[in-house]
């Protein structure tokens, strides 16, 4: 069965995300919910209250955060939105799953371009280790992942354009050949 957008279960937590509205983010999800993070694959945040552990800190440093695309059935829907990271345009991708009870169990989500989603660690690696109470490992994360966000926005503002201009200019590539 089709579900529409406007009757989804997914609807509540759109608006909820996009009011940055903890409460009603909390009304979506279930007790046992799994967050699987865009970030790492071994981070997960289990549990409700995890969850929301999560949500408050990302709340903090998103903004703009609107949503665009939901599409799916009753049990499972895919999300597409868009926000901001300071000066920075960030993509995402989540695929929604929904129990019985019409409450979010499993959340995944994929962040884009690269130079946003180092930058989403950054920003968000330290906020985690405070809130978990762990303020010494918030500046080691802070150490560690600083200078991947500052290496790949470098790269996507210097390098990518040297090897996609000819591309985009309409030039075809060179082909190497024998003699």
């Amino acid at each position: 069965m089709t579900v529409h957008i406007q009757d989804s279960p997914a609807a509540a937590y759109r608006r909820a995300g996009e009011a940055h509205d903890l409460d009603a983010l909390a009304a979506t999800l279930s007790e046992d919910v799994v967050f699987h993070s865009p970030l790492s694959a071994t981070a997960e945040f289990r549990g409700k209250e995890q969850a929301l552990e999560l949500f408050s800190v990302v709340f903090g440093v998103l903004s703009d955060l609107r949503y665009h695309t939901d599409v799916g059935d009753d049990r499972t829907r895919a999300l597409t939105s868009t926000a901001r990271l300071g000066g920075r345009e960030i993509h995402e991708a989540a695929v929604a799953e929904f129990g019985e009870d019409g409450l979010i169990r499993d959340l995944t989500l994929w962040i884009r371009p690269l130079p946003a989603l180092t930058a989403m660690m950054a920003a968000l690696g330290p906020g985690l280790a405070r809130a978990a109470g762990r303020p010494a490992v918030s500046l080691l994360v802070a150490a560690a992942v600083k200078p991947l966000a500052a290496m790949t926005a470098l790269g996507d503002r210097t390098l990518v354009p040297l090897v996609t201009r000819s591309r985009r200019e309409g030039a075809r590539p060179k082909r190497g050949h024998r003699s």
